[in-house]
């Protein structure tokens, strides 16, 4: 009788957490989405929702201004680069690159070189992007990251031309790195 009882209960609690693991998650179709982007005249992000809500994410630290801001192709996410002065040029450079999505801000650094070049891939779900130095840089280093959880997917470091070796031996990409790299050649 006892090990029926415990059978019982142990499914019970088996069907409670199912239960709450399914109202945690979001359906695709029922996320947030956004109808525009534009930074203001301060320097911060502004998006509108679809709703018709605006939300204002706010430069941080030593952030000047944002960049150009792009909507995903599931308009799920907006993505801008962060821009921040540099020492050592006359223009700022854009050291961070910041993804707004389901409510919540992702700021994304990689190696901390300059985030020059970057995407969004599987319709927003996911951000690819590339770093390099400012001048002279002898490889770029590409990161593949989940929006939502930030984890790094993968990483690639791509040889380019340089004064130590102007003739690198190619590498083989990844098709998220290709993709990005013919978006830089457009």
């Amino acid at each position: 009788m006892k090990t029926r009882v415990v059978a019982v209960c142990m499914g019970s609690l088996l069907l409670v957490a199912g239960a709450a693991t399914a109202q945690t998650s979001v359906p695709r179709e029922s996320r947030e989405t956004y109808q525009s982007a534009v930074v203001d005249a301060n320097g911060n992000l502004v998006i509108l929702r679809t709703s018709g809500a605006a939300v204002t994410v706010a430069k941080a630290g030593e952030q000047r201004s944002f960049a150009t801001p792009v909507l995903s192709a599931s308009r799920t996410a907006v993505g801008a680069q962060a821009m921040f002065p540099n020492c050592c040029t006359s223009y700022d450079v854009p050291l961070q690159l910041i993804v707004y999505a389901a409510g919540g801000v992702h700021r994304f650094t990689g190696t901390g070189l300059p985030i020059f070049q970057w995407a969004f891939v599987d319709g927003g779900a996911r951000v690819a992007y590339g770093q390099e130095p400012v001048h002279f840089g002898c490889q770029t280093h590409y990161e593949l990251r989940d929006v939502e959880s930030e984890r790094l997917l993968e990483a690639v470091d791509v040889p380019q031309p340089c004064g130590l070796n102007p003739d690198p031996k190619p590498v083989s990409v990844p098709p998220w790195v290709a993709d990005l790299i013919s978006k830089k050649a457009r």
